[in-house]
């Protein structure tokens, strides 16, 4: 396996996390694109910082929570947008929504970089390394 430039796979990263949070934060900003004015629409903004994290620190369920999460909202905005089409709907903010988290998946899941990131095992920090070779040679 060769190496992977930690700089593409920390930009195909930083790409998911500005889909998946634009996403998240649009009903908030422009509420109007998504209900009407006595409406209410809103995500779950926590967990989309939590499935980042958990990318970003390399934790191996947390790609697959993403997928689900992802495809969870991509099943509601499916269900939604074709409902709010016939009755008059607002429709702008699901499909830009729906659009920005279809990068987010694709991204996710056709990008070699961050597969191997995120499959690879952490580096050994030099500190411990020492300790390592010192409890090896006691042993």
């Amino acid at each position: 396996m060769q190496p992977v430039p930690r700089a593409s796979a920390q930009a195909h990263l930083a790409l998911v996390a500005a889909c998946l949070l634009l996403a998240t934060y649009l009903p908030t900003w422009y509420k109007l694109w998504f209900v009407a004015e006595s409406g209410h629409y809103g995500g779950g903004t926590v967990w989309v910082w939590l499935l980042l994290l958990g990318l970003y620190r390399r934790w191996r369920l947390a790609r697959t929570l993403t997928y689900v999460y992802v495809l969870l909202q991509l099943l509601l905005a499916g269900y939604i947008l074709p409902y709010n089409a016939t009755t008059g709907g607002p429709i702008l903010g699901f499909a830009l929504t729906s659009s920005l988290n279809l990068v987010g998946l694709l991204v996710l899941y056709f990008s070699r970089a961050i597969r191997r990131y995120l499959d690879d095992p952490l580096p050994t920090p030099p500190c411990l390394k020492q300790v390592s070779h010192k409890v090896l040679a006691l042993a």
